[in-house]
C-alpha cells in the first residue's frame, strides 16, 4: 500500500474553460503545500478562506480554499480543496506548481480508493459512487442512490445475520447434544433456510426484470433502403446522427443513438438496408445487420409497401410504415405503425409501444444491481438449495459457513488490489 502514502491532486471538475474549477489534494503533505502556496496563519478545518495563491513570488490566482483535517475528510487523510477560476491557463499553472512541490496527479478513482482503504466508505458504497457518476437516466440514478444510501448493505447484513443465527443453532446442536435444547431446533433451522432462499430468490427475480435499467434496451431499426429508417433515428435523437438521401444504401454500417424513455436507456441502432448486396462493403453491412437483429431486444421493421412476409424469420418485431405526411393513401392498419419522421405524427405512440414491449416494471427497484452482486447471490442460493439436512451437523455447519463467506464477499475488502482494479476502472480522475 506504499503508493497510497504520498500526496495526490486532481482536477475534479470537467476539463476546459468554466467559471469555477475544483482541484482536490489529499495526503500527508497537504499542510506543507498549504503553507507554501498561500498565506494563512492557521488553517481551520471546514472553514473557507478567500486568498491569493502565490509561489516563488509569482501570483497565480485568487481562490477559495477549504481544509479538511484527517481523519474527518472524504479520504480519511488531510485534504485541501481549491476553488479557482476555470481558465485553462490557471488550472495548468496550479497543476504544475503542485507537481513542483512533489504532489503527483491522482489515478482514476484514487480519492475514493483511499476512502475505501481508510474505512471511510465500504465496498458497496464505492461501487455505488461509480454507478451514480455514470448514471445516464433517472432510473439508473434511483438505483445508484438507493445503494449509496445503504440499500444493498442493509440487505446483505440481514442475510448474514440470518445465516449466523443458523450457524449458532447448529453449534448448539453440536456442542450441547446431551443437554436440554429447544424442541424441533433442526426443524427451525430448515424453516430459516427456506426463508433465506425466498428472500434471495425475490431479489434475484427483481434484478433479472430490472436489467434494462442498467444495461439499457437495444432496438434495431431494419428494413429495405429508403424506407425512413435514418429519418426516424434522426427525429427521436433530435439531431442528425444518420445520413439521409434518396440514394439507396447510404447507411452501410450501424449507427447508434441512445435516448431516455421514462427513465430507461434505449439504444436505437440504424442498420444497413436489407437487400441484395452490390459490393463487399454492402455485404459486410448487411451481415452485421443480421447479427444486430439476433441480439436486439426488439426489431423495428420499416416497410416499403406490405412485404411483411419477407420478415417472417425476424423475432421480436414491430412493423412500421414511415413517410405518412407524403402518402396519399393514409389507411392505417392496426398491425402496422404509421409514422412521419417529418411531422412526428405517430412517433409518440410507437415509442410508448416500444416501452411496453420491452420493459417489465416491479414495485421495488433492484438491490442487486451489479453482475458481481448477482453472481455471488446466485452461488449462495445454489448452495442453500443443495443442503441435505440428513447430514452430520458438522457438515451442515461447514456448508452454511461457506454461504456466509460468499455473502460477506459483497462488502469485504479481500484481495484488495485485484478487486479494486476491477471496481475503479470506470472511475474518472478527481473522484
Amino acid at each position: 500500500m506504499s503508493k497510497y502514502n504520498d500526496t495526490i491532486y486532481a482536477l475534479s471538475t470537467p476539463p476546459g474553460k468554466s467559471a469555477i474549477a475544483l482541484i482536490r489534494i489529499s495526503g500527508k503533505g497537504v499542510a506543507g503545500v498549504l503553507k507554501k502556496i498561500c498565506r494563512i496563519k492557521k488553517a481551520i478545518p471546514k472553514k473557507t478562506n478567500v486568498v491569493f495563491l502565490k509561489y516563488k513570488k509569482i501570483l497565480i490566482d485568487e481562490v477559495v480554499v477549504l481544509y479538511h483535517k484527517a481523519p474527518r475528510s472524504f479520504t480519511g487523510e488531510d485534504m485541501l480543496e481549491i476553488n479557482c477560476h476555470g481558465g485553462i491557463a490557471v488550472i495548468t499553472k496550479i497543476s504544475k506548481t503542485l507537481e513542483g512541490l512533489g504532489v503527483r496527479l491522482a489515478e482514476p478513482g484514487e480519492f475514493t480508493k483511499r476512502a475505501l482503504i481508510n474505512n471511510k466508505i465500504d465496498l458497496v458504497k464505492t461501487e455505488s459512487i461509480s454507478d451514480i457518476i455514470n448514471a445516464e437516466t433517472e432510473k439508473q440514478r434511483e438505483v445508484a442512490i438507493k445503494n449509496l444510501s445503504g440499500g444493498l448493505s442493509e440487505f446483505t447484513k440481514k442475510i448474514n445475520q440470518k445465516i449466523s443465527l443458523i450457524l449458532a443453532n447448529l453449534e448448539a446442536l453440536i456442542d450441547f447434544s446431551d443437554e436440554e435444547l429447544p424442541q424441533d431446533l433442526l426443524k427451525k433451522i430448515k424453516e430459516q433456510n427456506k426463508n433465506i432462499i425466498r428472500e434471495i430468490q425475490k431479489e434475484l427475480k427483481i434484478a433479472e426484470i430490472s436489467k434494462p435499467i442498467l444495461s439499457g434496451v437495444k432496438i434495431a431499426i431494419v428494413g429495405k433502403p429508403n424506407t425512413g429508417k435514418s429519418s426516424f433515428i434522426n427525429f427521436i435523437s433530435k439531431k442528425d446522427v444518420s445520413i439521409v438521401t434518396d440514394i439507396p444504401g447510404t447507411t452501410t454500417d450501424s449507427i447508434t443513438s441512445s435516448i431516455d424513455i421514462k427513465g430507461y436507456k434505449f439504444t436505437f441502432v440504424d442498420t444497413a438496408g436489407l437487400r441484395s448486396h452490390k459490393n463487399k462493403i454492402e455485404e459486410l453491412g448487411i451481415q452485421k445487420t443480421k447479427e444486430i437483429i439476433k441480439s436486439s431486444d426488439l426489431n423495428l421493421v420499416f416497410l416499403e409497401k406490405n412485404e411483411k412476409k419477407s420478415y417472417n424469420k425476424i423475432n421480436k418485431k414491430l412493423f412500421i410504415k414511415s413517410k405518412l405526411d407524403t402518402r396519399k393513401n393514409k389507411n392505417i392498419k392496426q398491425e402496422i405503425f404509421n409514422i412521419s419522421s417529418c411531422t412526428g405524427e405517430g412517433v409518440e405512440k410507437l415509442l410508448e409501444k416500444i416501452y411496453k414491449k420491452t420493459i417489465k416494471t416491479t414495485k421495488n427497484d433492484p438491490i442487486l444491481s451489479r453482475e458481481r452482486h448477482i453472481g455471488i447471490m446466485k452461488k449462495a442460493l445454489k448452495t442453500l438449495k443443495s443442503i441435505n439436512f440428513n447430514q452430520n451437523f458438522d457438515i451442515l455447519a461447514y456448508e452454511f459457513k461457506t454461504v456466509l463467506d460468499l455473502t460477506l464477499e459483497i462488502n469485504q475488502k479481500f484481495d484488495i488490489e485485484k478487486i479494486l482494479d476491477i471496481i475503479f476502472k470506470d472511475f474518472c480522475i478527481g473522484k
